[in-house]
């Protein structure tokens, strides 16, 4: 990913996957969302920003799923940062 992305510019962008950790009730990873984000994961964001960032444009997929698998890149340091407050 060569951009910082937030939660608005990921919504704007169409469809949307969630990356983080899997929260209970609130979002499984790797969940594609189109036309917006649910209320529960909004409200997720809003109280922890990391989520937010761990919401990319379709596009970004693949290259999010190779930081996640290789243990390296901002992505991931996002992901272990949220896993380790949920």
């Amino acid at each position: 990913m060569t951009k910082r992305t937030t939660r608005k510019a990921a919504e704007a962008a169409g469809t949307v996957v969630y990356c983080g950790p899997s929260i209970k009730g609130v979002a499984k990873q790797f969940t594609a969302y189109n036309n917006g984000i649910p209320e529960g994961l909004k409200a997720a964001t809003e109280k922890n920003k990391v989520l937010a960032a761990l919401i990319v444009p379709l596009e970004d997929l693949p290259e999010a799923m190779r930081q996640l698998r290789q243990r390296s890149g901002r992505i991931h340091t996002l992901y272990k940062a949220v896993q380790g407050r949920t």
